[in-house]
């Protein structure tokens, strides 16, 4: 095995000024990205729910100055069709 490469340190980059220098190592490590939970199988749905989940977690919606809740929404192509932003927990179901 080379001495310039060990696993988990990238090789490191010398040059003649950093020779009287204690090496630097960077560690490398894989990030597991976070699982977000669907709601919808549909993948437009899907999109769409969160797109607005993620605004609504930055802004708040009003309407003529006034605060409005929301929590759901209804795509143009089928107006009679309520789909919830947030899904609900099983705490929620329990309350209602």
């Amino acid at each position: 095995m080379n001495e310039e490469y060990k696993e988990g340190f990238a090789p490191s980059e010398q040059n003649e000024a950093d020779n009287n220098i204690d090496e630097d190592y960077i560690f490398r490590f894989p990030l597991e990205p976070e699982k977000i939970e669907t709601v919808y199988d549909d993948p437009l749905l899907e999109m769409v729910r969160g797109l607005l989940a993620d605004l609504l977690d930055c802004v708040i919606l009003t309407y003529k100055g006034k605060r409005v809740r929301v929590d759901g929404f209804r795509l143009l192509q089928d107006l009679d069709t309520q789909y919830d932003i947030f899904p609900k927990k099983d705490d929620d179901l329990e309350q209602e």
